[in-house]
């Protein structure tokens, strides 16, 4: 067992100890292939997540705009925000807690002016997430001119000249108001659809007077209902709905158009784009789950506490989506074996065609190179994790996502041609010695 042990654990170090790997067998090789597994996920989750802070630090422009929103030093502009089982309330100074659009730069000249530091924009919007949005549905042609038809114009056309046109929603930006007379109107066309639909409105109709769903519940139900059979899919606009949500306003409105340097605030996450003071872009996401109950920033916290309890949020905001980056590298590096495991044998197959190349016999075999190369896998992974994080405090964070992959390849294919130089020196010299031999026994 020692000796095993020498082996596994210097085998990258010592030239000895990896030829030792030709005579041993392929679970050394799967073992140190699991460990190189789950250094590569290492590498992932802390050059996506270690790096986070300091850039935070580094970021002033950034920084001065989470302060002015959550500790600002006028307290009639200071948001006033709490977090209550993972769901974040907010008010201004003076009003009560509701879900409501608090903050928007974009579109709102004084309040750019109150919160905004370098151009950054900020977005606080407490609706909940299933929010309906108010949407004009057009139609756009597809050959070029860019013709604009109103939906109910397209549907008047024939099937032939429906081709020319794609479907086109437009978010408005107002939460969908819907009244009893507009939701009857919808309800009656559902109805006239045909048998089935009619029994769909009619099941909605009888939980609703047995009291088994709300009147907001039905009032929603028929809007789907009625949405979905007048207009067409409309997964392009939404992953999780079937109806236009208040939420993906933010995203086809501004994200999607590729703006910088912005932080959305949603009642249950947010997400932000900032840039450090060395030009490093940091996209993030944030979720609450971890924070603590209770207000951001205390009452009677000075000018110091509150910026600081304004930096936490944002940073313990982030930490709470580290299970989420966790869960999704590990089914990236999964998804990716095949490719690790071709990572191996093509740097066995290098190293094992250049020996040939020098006229070296002593590895008989692809298959004990594959094993000697196989060693040499976990510590490539640890070398690749480590600079993986370490690169990942100093380049774009979109770049931090083949690192790790790349170094350990790398890493792999270096240790592996070190190994050749080592065996081939140890070759001409066995050889040497031999033909000494010879000559002084004649």
């Amino acid at each position: 067992m020692k000796k095993w042990f020498k082996f596994f654990s210097l085998s990258y170090f010592s030239h000895k100890h990896s030829k030792e790997g030709a005579r041993r067998g392929y679970a050394n090789v799967f073992l140190g292939f699991i460990l190189a597994l789950i250094f590569l996920w290492v590498g992932f989750v802390g050059g996506d997540m270690l790096p986070f802070g300091l850039h935070y630090n580094n970021s002033p422009d950034f920084m001065a705009t989470v302060r002015a929103v959550f500790a600002n030093a006028d307290t009639n502009k200071r948001m006033d925000a709490k977090i209550e089982n993972g769901v974040l309330k907010v008010r201004k100074p003076g009003t009560q807690y509701a879900e409501s659009l608090l903050i928007n730069t974009f579109e709102r000249e004084t309040e750019r002016q109150d919160y905004s530091a370098g151009g950054y924009n900020v977005v606080i919007d407490t609706r909940p997430a299933n929010t309906l949005a108010e949407v004009e549905a057009y139609c756009l042609s597809n050959d070029g001119k860019n013709t604009v038809i109103s939906y109910e114009e397209y549907l008047t056309l024939s099937d032939v000249a429906k081709l020319n046109f794609d479907f086109k929603l437009k978010y408005t930006g107002n939460a969908l108001e819907l009244s009893d007379e507009t939701v009857e109107g919808y309800r009656a066309y559902v109805a006239a659809l045909g048998d089935e639909s009619k029994e769909q409105t009619e099941k909605l109709e009888k939980e609703l007077a047995e009291n088994r769903i709300t009147k907001e519940a039905y009032i929603r139900a028929v809007y789907e209902l009625y949405f979905t059979k007048y207009y067409p899919e409309i997964t392009a606009y939404e992953g999780s709905s079937k109806v236009p949500l208040l939420r993906n306003y933010y995203l086809h409105q501004y994200i999607n158009s590729g703006i910088k340097n912005y932080l959305f605030v949603f009642d249950d996450y947010m997400t932000g784009s900032f840039e450090t003071s060395t030009g490093i872009g940091v996209p993030f996401y944030g979720f609450y789950s971890d924070i603590e109950n209770g207000a951001l920033v205390s009452k009677d916290a000075t000018a110091a506490q509150a910026n600081a309890s304004a930096d936490s949020f944002i940073k313990n905001a982030f930490k709470g989506i580290w299970f989420i980056y966790a869960y999704s590298y590990a089914m990236n590096v999964i998804a990716l074996v095949p490719f690790i495991v071709l990572m191996l044998m093509v740097a066995a197959l290098l190293a094992y065609s250049v020996l040939k190349l020098r006229g070296v016999e002593s590895i008989n075999s692809l298959g004990a190179m594959f094993k000697i190369v196989g060693s040499f896998g976990w510590f490539s992974g640890v070398i690749s994790a480590v600079l993986s994080v370490i690169i990942a405090f100093f380049v774009q964070r979109s770049l931090t996502s083949a690192l790790p992959f790349v170094l350990f390849f790398a890493a792999l294919v270096i240790r592996a041609m070190i190994f050749v130089m080592e065996e081939s020196k140890q070759y001409a010299k066995q050889l040497q010695q031999q033909e000494s031999s010879r000559v002084s026994s004649l």
